[in-house]
């Protein structure tokens, strides 16, 4: 994933202030914007909005790319190359209203970027981005009170709200590579450095109170969240690194504290603090996990450590397997070839330098695979923060469900999905149960339980393998098939969308009218299964297909069905309260149980053209009088009732055939074969 840094000068600019207040009040946002460097920009990248010119200056806006750039016209009129990428905000700032992150600070904090203008759409460096996200994340939390409190005063009207800002002052502890502390603040701006930390508390609450800060100070450390295991761990880590150098001569305790500063979650960040204590010889991983180290982490630092003779390409296919050393080894690994540190490159830094390249593009190629043990999984996605990940190898069963389980609450959204190297063991029991692994899913549906993401994924694999994600709905990458929605969603689909997957809508539970938009041209198996408040179905006339179980168990009442249809499939509306049918004229056959279970008229006609009517096709006791049309060549002799449960004689229903029939006569309500003569429906109709 990158991060594009975008320009707005309103004062040149076709989207003015007036626009952004207009958007604001109306709770939109910018629709599109022009990306200079188009070409290293993609769908579910991360943008940054600095508004430039005159007056207050810095980042005012951020979110994400909802579509690949394409061409469009030049919005400043000049018959320039333009190309344009949709965004999806996640924060709007009015800038001469409310705070902004100012470009001071942006110069300051990363002063390699140029923040006053310029092409906008530029690509900020992935080092710099990961501080460009620390720092708006702090700036957002310190002024949340401010925002809060005068937007919905300034565009939704609301002057009597009480006051929500905060009553502490908030100030950030981050190590220095020396093993230091340095506190700081955005507002104001101070910062005090050193080793002694309460004396620096002081000092800075001296700073504060003298640019005009009156309140308590709320110390926290944004990377272990845990601020007491921070300083414990500091400690520990001066300890166990007091005179040890790497190879290149630098203290281990700075390059510890380098890579735990890129890494953002507590775990991740200990084990990038601790990486190298196990060079220590008097630390050991039962001493780690006496001092409160969490296991896992401890696991983890042992994974780090290259064995004696090993490979060097072979140890980092081995700690790559294991999430938090992979994203550790991955920092070392960035660092590593920094070269500019070294005066000089020696025949022996050449080869180091080399060996570490190739772990690089490894890496790189592999970090947002999954192809380790099952049981990895949890932690492995938990760690993830780039725009998607596939998923690699053979798993079985039990093994797939724990992924589905992880992946049912995803900690953040997935941009892509591949599957296209994931292979399922089923381990003989499709021989067992003679079922599929599509057929178990399937049927563990029916048992009223949900389709997990990641298995509607696998069961929709005949349409492809890679999987784009958009505000949580699911669609294969070429954006023909609608994969998942999630169950608290409504339905809203792009034109491109050809066709419903399996269960992919599946228990829904907020859709009560289905009409979908003319694009739609198939509907597949169990599409709209037990979504328990659809009510109301039109299917226009371009739908080609629907499938087995696709409305089971809804309570659909009005029922409009497509004139393109030829036949209607097992099950199809199995369990409704559908009431009146009107059969298209193309219908040829009623598939088994299609219409089983429902509150039928009393009397139904089945129209010219259909041939075929399966058992239990119309099930109901309502319907007392059917009339067959010329074209029917087969029905069976339960069509009307369910054989464990009902009465076939009691529920036998009037039936007329038309005169023109070659295969059936009626007679006095009752059908008859004209090959044998005999009555072909109920008890005498049983072979």
């Amino acid at each position: 994933m990158n991060t594009i840094i975008l320009f707005w000068n309103p004062e040149i600019s076709s989207y003015t202030i007036e626009r952004l207040r207009d958007d604001l009040h109306s709770c939109t946002h910018v629709n599109n914007w022009s990306v200079w460097e188009h070409d290293k920009a993609h769908k579910g990248d991360r943008f940054f909005m600095v508004r430039c010119g005159k007056g207050k200056t810095g980042i005012c806006m951020s979110g994400r790319f909802r579509s690949e750039p394409y061409r469009g016209e030049d919005w400043s009129g000049k018959g320039r190359e333009v190309y344009y990428m949709d965004l999806r905000a996640d924060t709007v700032i009015d800038p001469d209203i409310l705070p902004i992150l100012p470009t001071e600070l942006l110069a300051k904090k990363i002063p390699s970027f140029d923040w006053t203008g310029g092409h906008s759409g530029r690509l900020l460096p992935a080092k710099d981005a990961k501080k460009l996200e620390r720092l708006w994340k702090k700036f957002l939390e310190n002024n949340d009170a401010i925002f809060y409190r005068l937007t919905f005063q300034t565009y939704m009207g609301d002057a009597e709200l009480e006051d929500e800002e905060e009553k502490t002052y908030s100030a950030r502890i981050e190590l220095t590579y020396e093993g230091g502390f340095e506190i700081s603040a955005y507002n104001p701006d101070v910062y005090v450095k050193g080793f002694d930390l309460d004396a620096l508390k002081e000092e800075f609450i001296q700073k504060t109170t003298e640019a005009g800060n009156t309140k308590p100070i709320e110390y926290w450390e944004d990377t272990f969240g845990d601020t007491d295991m921070f300083f414990k761990m500091m400690d520990f880590a001066k300890k166990a690194y007091a005179g040890m150098n790497d190879e290149f001569g630098e203290p281990y305790l700075k390059l510890a504290i380098r890579e735990q500063r890129g890494l953002y979650t507590m775990n991740m960040s200990m084990v990038g603090l601790l990486q190298y204590v196990l060079k220590n010889p008097k630390i050991t991983p039962k001493k780690l996990i006496k001092e409160g180290i969490p296991k896992e982490v401890v696991d983890a630092i042992v994974i780090l450590q290259q064995k004696e003779g090993e490979d060097f390409v072979q140890y980092v296919q081995r700690a790559a397997e294991n999430p938090f050393a992979e994203h550790v080894l991955y920092q070392i690994i960035e660092h590593r070839l920094d070269i500019r540190k070294l005066p000089e490159l020696s025949s022996e830094q050449f080869q180091f330098l080399a060996q570490n390249l190739k772990a690089y593009h490894y890496l790189e190629n592999n970090r947002n695979t999954f192809s380790g043990p099952a049981k990895n999984f949890g932690e492995w996605y938990s760690v993830r923060y780039r725009g998607g990940f596939a998923i690699k190898g053979e798993y079985d069963d039990d093994e797939i469900a724990y992924m589905s389980e992880i992946l049912s609450n995803p900690s953040f959204e997935p941009f892509y999905v591949d599957i296209s190297e994931l292979n399922i063991e089923r381990w003989n029991r499709d021989e067992i149960f003679e079922e599929t692994y599509e057929e178990e899913i399937l049927g563990r549906m029916q048992d009223d339980e949900t389709v997990s993401f990641l298995e509607k994924l696998i069961i929709n694999r005949k349409y492809g393998t890679v999987f784009v994600v958009d505000n949580g709905i699911v669609f294969c990458d070429d954006g023909k098939v609608l994969v998942h929605l999630p169950v608290d969603q409504q339905l809203e689909m792009p034109d491109s969308v050809k066709i419903i997957g399996k269960c992919a809508v599946a228990c829904n539970e907020t859709i009560e009218s289905l009409e979908l938009p003319a694009n739609v041209r198939i509907i597949d198996d169990y599409a709209f299964a037990y979504c328990k408040n659809l009510r109301n179905v039109f299917m226009h006339d371009n739908i080609e297909s629907i499938g087995e179980f696709s409305f089971e168990n809804c309570e659909i009442e009005n029922l409009h069905l497509s004139n393109s249809l030829t036949e209607i499939p097992d099950c199809a509306f199995l369990f409704n309260e559908i009431q009146h049918i009107d059969i298209p004229q193309n219908i040829r056959r009623i598939g088994s149980c299609a219409f089983s279970g429902n509150i039928l008229d009393e009397e139904l006609t089945i129209p010219e053209g259909v041939e075929v009517i399966e058992s239990e096709s119309f099930s109901c006791a309502s319907v007392k009088k059917v009339s067959l049309p010329s074209t029917l060549t087969e029905i069976a002799y339960d069509f009307y009732y369910e054989e464990m449960i009902d009465d076939s004689e009691e529920n036998k229903p009037y039936v007329e055939v038309h005169p023109d029939n070659k295969v059936y006569y009626s007679n006095g309500g009752i059908l008859y074969s004209r090959a044998t003569g005999k009555e072909v429906l109920g008890r005498a109709g049983r072979k």
